[in-house]
């Protein structure tokens, strides 16, 4: 509520679906996507009327009614991905001649390790609105390309896309990359969150609620929330075999977790999660599944590839 409290002129609306979570594939329409992602987000239960996407869409369809659109957003992966998707929708759904303005920032004076909009007071907040820019046709160009490739089927296109010249969206490229380091990875099969996550377990067990705030150390563009850490450590103690050994009777981010055999056998290279406990997992439009080939990040060469066969090249390194 930090907007209001800063006096800002104008009613908040919402846009924030994680996209990074869960199924975004093409080949769908606007209304087949919104039921695709309320039914991944509510478990094919009832949604909040309060938050229910549709009213997202509802509010700036409803274009006669106000004079501007202004768009917060920050330089991380949820708010880029929320950022080329609301770009995309309002080319494909709203006049041309609607007046759109775009705020979205990395850092602030005073902030050396800023994180985002919400840290900010109403005065710091309010200090914003005069720097807003108009969006521009190149920054709406960029949003549809990049909008479109992030729901391919394969990710080469966005991986491709990245690279590219993104300089209508600065903080694209960066978002983007990292992403495309939640992929499994070349050698063990864990993204970086998992890795990170093991990597705390690894000595002792460890609450959730201390591995937090560690999760996020060198991050500059994706900040775990308690509810994916959560979900997370859920995952890793239900593959099979298990990473993570999940205990104490506290609920949420009260467990401990402490690292399997399997966990440390992973975490140290000597298996591969993937070829191990298999994969079940969305990626925008890519969905990886089983325990063969797979798409996975290469942090050597900074780019997504596939190896021919990973299941080969495990079983040669995996002491018999």
């Amino acid at each position: 509520m930090t907007l209001q409290d800063a006096g800002i002129p104008g009613a908040v609306s919402i846009w924030a679906d994680p996209l990074h979570d869960g199924p975004v594939p093409g080949g769908l329409s606007d209304n087949e996507l919104l039921d695709l992602r309320v039914r991944h987000h509510a478990g094919f239960e009832p949604v909040d009327p309060a938050n229910d996407m549709r009213e997202w869409r509802a509010v700036l369809e409803r274009h006669h009614a106000y004079d501007e659109v202004v768009l917060w957003f920050e330089h991380d992966l949820f708010d880029q991905l929320n950022l080329i998707h609301l770009l995309a929708w309002m080319h494909e759904h709203l006049p041309a001649a609607t007046n759109v303005s775009l705020i979205c920032i990395g850092s602030f004076p005073g902030r050396p390790r800023f994180m985002g909009l919400g840290e900010l007071s109403a005065p710091e907040l309010a200090s914003l609105l005069p720097l807003r820019q108009r969006v521009t046709d190149a920054q709406i160009e960029l949003a549809f390309r990049a909008w479109h490739a992030f729901r391919e089927p394969t990710p080469e296109p966005l991986d491709a896309l990245r690279q590219s010249d993104t300089t209508a969206l600065p903080f694209l490229s960066a978002a983007l990359t990292r992403f495309l380091q939640e992929y499994p990875w070349t050698g063990d099969g864990l993204s970086r969150t998992e890795r990170r996550l093991l990597t705390l377990a690894r000595r002792e067990p460890i609450r959730l609620i201390d591995a937090f705030p560690r999760m996020h150390a060198g991050e500059t563009a994706y900040y775990v929330t308690d509810t994916s850490l959560a979900e997370l450590a859920d995952t890793l103690s239900r593959t099979s075999p298990p990473l993570l050994i999940r205990s104490g009777d506290e609920g949420g981010l009260r467990k401990l977790v402490s690292l399997t055999p399997d966990g440390s056998a992973v975490l140290s290279g000597q298996k591969d999660r993937v070829s191990l406990c298999g994969i079940d997992r969305w990626f925008g439009g890519v969905h990886l599944r089983g325990r063969g080939d797979n798409w996975r990040w290469d942090d050597r060469r900074q780019q997504i590839t596939r190896p021919p066969n990973v299941r080969q090249l495990v079983e040669r390194k995996t002491p018999s």
